[in-house]
C-alpha cells in the first residue's frame, strides 16, 4: 500500500517563499508610491492653508506681512508664564512672516506671546523662549528629511523677491538697489522692520496684476531655517546695547524665503535694448534652480541667497501656495523665466532682465 505524503518538499518551499518575495517586491513600490502621494497631499494642503492665512491678513490689515516684523518691546523683567519666575533681559521682538500669520493658522496663545510687550519672546538665558517657537505641523511637510529640530521646525517658505544687485564696479549705481528690490512688482512679501528706517511699502492682493493665481506666495524649502528665526544669528541679538536700534539683518530674505535672481536662460542671445533697463543678464547659475544643489546636506546658512529656492523631497518638484488660496505642483524642470514670472506679481513693472515674458498655463 502506497503511504500519502504529508507536507512540503524543500524544493516546493523554496517556490512558495520566492513567489512571495516577488509578491512583496511588486507591492512594496506601490505601498511606498501611495505613501508618498498622501504626504504630497499633505503638504499640498498644508500650503494651501497658509496661502489661506495671508489672505485672510491681507482683508484685516489691508496689507500682507512683511517677511520680516517688528512685534514690539519686552522690558526687563520675569517672566509671566514661567513657573520659576526668572527675570528675562529686556528685547525687541523681531519676527517673521510666519509670527503674523499665527491667529489665522489656530496659533492664538503663541502670537499672544510674541504680540503682548508683558510676555518675553526670549528666556533667562537668553535663547529662544519656548512658548515662542513651539514645533508646528502646519509649518512641517511630512516627506521633508530636514524638518526636524527642536524649536520651529519649518519646511515653508515665502516669495521675497529678488536680492541686492550691485553694479560692476563701485562708481556705477546699483543695478537692482534695496529700494527697488522692496518695489511691490518684484515679490509678495518686503520688510517691515529695517533698523528703524523706512520699510518696503504695502502689499495688496489687488496689486497682483500678473493674476492671483499666477504668483506664487509660499513654497518649500527642505533647507529652511525656523519658521520664528528672523534671519539673526543668535537669539540674544535681539537684546540691543544702550541707546541702539537692532540692526536689519540682511539673512531675514533668506532664511524663510524664495527669492529669484537678475539672471535669464538665454543671456547669451541678448535682445539688445529690449533688456530691462538694469543691464544685460548674465546666465542662470544652476544653484538658484528649483531643486537646485545636496538639498540632504547643505545648510542655509552656508549660501543663505543660493539656496532660498524651492526644494522638497517629493518627486520632480515643489507644492506651491497661490495668492488665490489654491495650489499648484511646480516641476523642477521650467524655464527661469517661469519660475521669475510666478514670484513677480506684476512682471512688466518689476525688476526681472525681459519683461516681455508673458506667463501662460502652458509653462507649468
Amino acid at each position: 500500500m502506497k503511504r500519502q505524503r504529508i507536507g512540503f518538499t524543500l524544493v516546493e518551499l523554496l517556490v512558495v517563499i520566492t513567489i512571495i518575495g516577488i509578491l512583496m517586491g511588486l507591492l512594496l513600490p506601490a505601498v511606498n508610491a501611495a505613501r508618498e502621494a498622501a504626504r504630497r497631499n499633505q503638504c499640498s494642503t498644508q500650503l494651501k492653508n497658509l496661502a489661506l492665512a495671508a489672505i485672510q491678513f491681507e482683508n484685516a490689515k489691508g496689507e500682507l506681512p512683511g517677511y520680516i516684523n517688528d512685534f514690539g518691546t519686552f522690558v526687563t523683567g520675569p517672566d509671566p508664564s514661567s513657573e520659576s519666575g526668572a527675570n528675562v533681559d529686556g528685547h525687541r521682538k523681531i519676527g517673521t512672516w510666519a509670527v503674523s500669520l499665527l491667529p489665522f493658522l489656530d496659533g492664538q496663545p503663541t502670537y499672544e506671546q510674541w504680540s503682548q510687550d508683558r510676555y518675553p519672546v526670549l528666556n533667562a538665558a537668553g535663547d529662544w523662549n519656548e512658548k515662542a517657537a513651539p514645533n508646528l505641523a502646519i509649518m512641517q511637510c511630512p516627506s521633508d528629511p530636514n524638518s526636524e529640530s527642536s524649536l520651529g521646525s519649518n519646511s515653508y517658505v515665502s516669495n521675497n523677491g529678488t536680492p541686492v544687485l550691485p553694479g560692476a564696479s563701485s562708481s556705477d549705481p546699483d543695478l537692482i538697489s534695496f529700494s527697488t528690490s522692496q518695489d511691490r512688482a518684484n515679490g509678495a512679501f518686503n520688510a517691515k522692520y529695517i533698523d528703524g528706517t523706512a520699510t518696503g511699502p504695502a502689499v495688496r492682493l489687488d496689486d497682483f496684476k500678473d493674476g492671483q493665481g499666477n504668483t506664487m506666495l509660499f513654497s518649500e524649502n527642505v533647507q529652511a531655517m525656523p519658521w520664528h528665526l528672523p534671519g539673526f544669528t543668535t537669539a540674544g541679538t535681539l537684546i540691543p546695547t544702550s541707546g541702539t536700534e537692532i540692526g536689519y539683518p540682511t539673512n531675514s530674505r533668506y532664511y524663510q524665503g524664495m527669492v529669484w535672481h537678475y539672471e535669464d536662460p538665454n543671456n547669451g542671445t541678448a535682445p539688445g535694448s529690449g533688456w530691462n533697463a538694469a543691464g544685460a543678464p548674465g546666465a542662470v547659475d544652476p544653484v538658484h534652480k528649483i531643486n537646485s544643489g545636496d538639498i540632504y546636506n547643505l545648510e542655509l546658512t552656508s549660501a543663505p541667497a543660493d539656496l532660498a529656492r524651492p526644494s522638497s523631497a517629493h518627486t520632480d518638484g515643489v507644492n506651491a501656495g497661490m495668492a488665490d488660496g489654491g495650489t499648484r505642483f511646480i516641476t523642477a524642470s521650467i524655464d527661469y523665466r517661469v519660475y521669475q514670472a510666478l514670484l513677480t506679481p506684476r512682471g512688466k513693472s518689476s525688476s526681472v532682465p525681459w519683461k516681455e515674458f508673458v506667463l501662460s498655463d502652458d509653462d507649468y
